[in-house]
């Protein structure tokens, strides 16, 4: 089986890799591990061929589930405010056209529930919530697939993989990009996310770009069967360095609006991350400390890291002797 597009392979690093029918240890995984863990460990980031979001399930979520949420009243939309990433974000100076919506434990399906219970409360809106679950469960396994391929290419065992994914929480965030008024505008600034993984599913219109080893951008088309899955910046400390976080922007076409939907991973409430203890050697010491994601958060979006163009680095970085 192909798993690699060569005119992706061509593209600075980053591949198009073939997931569909791939299970762990069965054919083609290894192959199909090697070209996932090649772009992720040069660029970060990786396109995935998959067929968890099926025709049905990708209609109901940008056709219905994403148009019902950013049509409600703002203040039916800040009631979701939970923090500096949470929640709902609305417009922003620097990205007026902007809004988005998260809402973590979205693999639980009573969370979901109970977010749409807030939304609407004259009944809720069971099939908003069915989306989004249905999201969310379809992500998971695929979310789970790329990360388990990234760490056994480092040479991380099958148990330890287990452990780090069965840490984790995952959230389904929705985001709105409108028309600027200015017609072509960069809508989110070059920046690193601060979570573990995000599986970016674009609908119909691009914007996404990734940031190539030598500085040049790379536009990740909206293909329907493809996704993008973008390295944050604690798979940097989990991994020690040896997976980049990936640095992207998104930016619109003229006189159109964009809809998308990412399946993000980070760490549970309490929960520290640090190097894996297999990818650390006498070759490779230490590059990062122990990292709560609770503080880093507000490190990075509430204090002293606003002004840094590293915050991870200021934040837990090891420092490098000479």
């Amino acid at each position: 089986m192909d798993h690699i597009d060569d005119a992706e392979q061509r593209l600075q690093g980053i591949r198009r890799v073939d997931l569909r029918g791939v299970e762990l240890g069965g054919r083609g995984w290894e192959e199909a591990r090697a070209a996932v863990a090649a772009s992720m460990q040069a660029l970060g980031a990786v396109l995935v061929v998959q067929d968890a979001l099926e025709t049905d399930l990708r209609r109901d979520l940008f056709g219905r589930a994403v148009p019902e949420f950013f049509a409600l009243p703002l203040d039916a939309k800040r009631s979701l405010v939970s923090g500096p990433i949470n929640g709902y974000i609305g417009p922003m100076p620097e990205a007026p056209a902007y809004e988005s919506v998260r809402a973590w434990e979205t693999t639980n399906a009573g969370t979901v529930r109970n977010v749409g219970d807030l939304l609407w409360p004259h009944g809720g809106n069971p099939a908003f919530c069915d989306t989004v679950s249905a999201f969310a469960a379809n992500m998971l396994a695929l979310e789970r697939k790329v990360e388990a391929m990234i760490l056994e290419s480092l040479g991380v065992g099958q148990g330890v993989v287990a452990s780090h994914l069965d840490s984790l929480n995952y959230s389904v965030r929705l985001s709105r990009y409108g028309v600027s008024e200015a017609g072509d505008g960069m809508l989110m600034k070059p920046h690193r996310d601060c979570t573990v993984l995000s599986v970016v599913v674009q609908h119909d219109v691009e914007g996404l770009e990734v940031q190539a080893q030598d500085g040049s951008w790379l536009a990740v088309a909206p293909e329907p069967d493809t996704v993008a899955v973008i390295a944050g910046e604690l798979l940097a400390v989990v991994t020690n360095g040896r997976v980049p976080a990936c640095v992207h922007r998104v930016s619109t076409p003229r006189g159109r609006e964009r809809l998308s939907a990412q399946f993000v991973s980070k760490p549970k409430d309490g929960n520290t991350v640090r190097p894996l203890d297999e990818l650390v050697d006498a070759d490779h010491p230490p590059l990062y400390k122990p990292c709560n994601f609770d503080e880093y958060v507000r490190f990075r979006f509430a204090g002293d890291g606003q002004k840094l163009s590293d915050p991870l680095e200021a934040f837990c970085g090891v420092a490098r002797v000479p």
